[in-house]
């Protein structure tokens, strides 16, 4: 893809994720969840182009993640908490298909992929989400975590 449709879509991710949180900020939810999908759709079309990503410096990873969360966000305060907490889940299993990329900067994926973890536990603490979910994400996590050599299992 050529530079100028990437940088054209990393600045309309850029305006559209701000109105929409404009629109979010005033409690329009359902308006706010289409805004932000679209938001998503962006930011996966900048990670199908992740070489031109890395060149054009553009931060094709906080934008996938903002956009998930985002989408979270607006999907708990509609009350639509099984897609609230799938937007969490697929934020930490981009993160640790990421660490497979040996292109890209493994400190920084390691530390979205903290935050992106302690997003799902307090979530899942807050709306009650069951244990069994949540055990089924960890013990995901480990085993890529051990396969990608960012952890060693004793």
């Amino acid at each position: 893809m050529s530079d100028t449709c990437m940088n054209h879509i990393e600045r309309h991710w850029q305006a559209l994720t701000t109105s929409t949180n404009e629109i979010f900020n005033q409690g329009n939810f359902e308006k706010a969840l289409s805004g932000y999908k679209d938001a998503l759709y962006r930011a996966e079309v900048l990670n199908n182009n992740i070489p031109d990503c890395i060149r054009l410096k553009i931060p094709f990873i906080q934008v996938y993640i903002i956009s998930c969360n985002n989408l979270a966000n607006t999907y708990e305060e509609l009350g639509k908490l099984e897609e609230a907490e799938n937007m969490l889940k697929r934020t930490v299993y981009y993160l640790l298909h990421l660490a497979g990329n040996k292109e890209l900067n493994i400190d920084e994926i390691q530390s979205e992929l903290k935050r992106a973890t302690l997003a799902y536990v307090r979530f899942a603490e807050k709306n009650g989400t069951g244990k069994t979910k949540q055990e089924q994400l960890f013990k995901t996590l480990k085993e890529q975590l051990v396969e990608n050599n960012l952890i060693k299992v004793e």
